[in-house]
């Protein structure tokens, strides 16, 4: 079962309120969001930076739990993944309310999201609730200055992209998460140039691109004090460029500049212009 506002559970229900916390929380987190932080029994988090258990303090939140330790360095992500979901249940089971914090909105890119709704639908007792926040798809486009939707823009994973072989259309924008990771299951978010299989993702878009195409390497600011970084080069050296890539950055193409105008379309635009 899922609820539709923050606050404490009744009776013997016990409630996972899962907030998205924005890609910086100091100037990101909703109203909504500061509200489940302060009426949680207990707030939780598994992605830190420096001061985070003082901003949350100021925030209200009173019995804050660090679970950042479950997120292990070279584990399996999805085992990592599993682990804190095991934690969080525990600890609503021991709390009865908790607010669970995760970087930017909890449906992109943060794999127990949906999970947890669907346990939530299958156990009696239970409620999840879902707090949406600024996601990074928000910050890149402002960080790179782009509309996605002045000429449409693909957005997919890296490892989904090459395993699930998704034909791409240069005339499209394309955003691709987690260009760090390529062919590996593994956290490394120390070195990931040394674990990362960049030349398979540079193989796959050149099917699709030239490789004097442009492409964009951007990382949101995420912590207070650190700017977004964004780095600029050709498709064809995407692989030599890997250690561009941090754990946390995603890979932009913008669109080619060739594509099919339907002038018949235009000019009934334009007629309704001038009406």
């Amino acid at each position: 079962m899922t609820s539709t506002a923050p606050g404490r559970p009744t009776d013997c229900t016990r409630r996972i309120i899962v907030v998205g916390t924005g890609m910086l929380p100091p100037r990101d987190l909703t109203a909504a969001g500061a509200e489940a932080i302060r009426s949680a029994d207990a707030v939780v988090y598994s992605a830190t930076w420096p001061g985070i258990k003082q901003w949350l303090s100021n925030v209200g939140g009173r019995q804050i739990i660090d679970i950042s330790h479950l997120y292990q360095l070279n584990e399996v992500d999805m085992d990592n993944y599993d682990a804190i979901l095991r934690a969080l249940l525990d600890l609503a089971r021991e709390h009865r309310s908790v607010a669970y914090l995760v970087p930017g909105t909890p449906h992109l890119g943060v794999s127990n999201t949906s999970t947890l709704v669907q346990i939530a639908r299958d156990t009696d007792g239970l409620e999840v609730e879902v707090i949406p926040g600024v996601s990074s798809f928000d910050t890149i486009a402002t960080d790179l200055d782009v509309d996605y939707l002045s000429r449409g823009t693909t957005v997919i994973d890296s490892n989904r992209l090459l395993m699930y072989r998704v034909k791409l259309d240069p005339t499209l924008g394309v955003l691709i998460y987690h260009p760090a990771s390529v062919g590996n299951a593994r956290v490394d978010y120390e070195t990931p140039w040394s674990s990362n299989n960049l030349v398979l993702l540079q193989d796959y878009l050149l099917n699709a691109f030239d490789a004097q195409h442009p492409y964009y390497a951007v990382l949101s600011a995420s912590a207070p004090g650190r700017h977004a970084e964004v780095t600029r080069g050709e498709l064809g050296r995407l692989a030599a460029d890997a250690r561009v890539f941090q754990y946390g950055s995603s890979l932009y193409l913008p669109p080619s500049t060739d594509f099919d105008l339907d002038e018949e379309f235009v000019r009934r635009l334009a007629q309704t212009m001038a009406a």
